[in-house]
């Protein structure tokens, strides 16, 4: 199954990076428009949400309130193979 090539390389890339961050429990703070551009999400909520930064845990949290479908939880779940 090729369900991995219907994203674009950019958010796959960003998205794994941000579920290592998370496995790994650094925390290490973005600002949360960096987030949202790398993974594809509101901008404005985040910022709303979280302040001026936010966490790779964070930002888990978030994908897995507002989007269970997002392929950050995929990959957080082992369905990492894009082929």
């Amino acid at each position: 199954m090729k369900f991995f090539e219907s994203f674009s390389d950019h958010l796959f890339a960003s998205a794994q990076l941000v579920a290592q961050l998370h496995r790994e429990n650094v925390r290490t703070e973005f600002p949360p428009g960096m987030v949202a551009e790398v993974l594809w999400l509101d901008a404005a909520e985040l910022a709303q949400l979280y302040g001026d930064t936010m966490t790779a845990n964070e930002a888990v949290a978030y994908v897995r309130r507002s989007n269970p479908n997002h392929i950050l939880l995929t990959i957080l779940n082992g369905g990492n193979d894009r082929g």
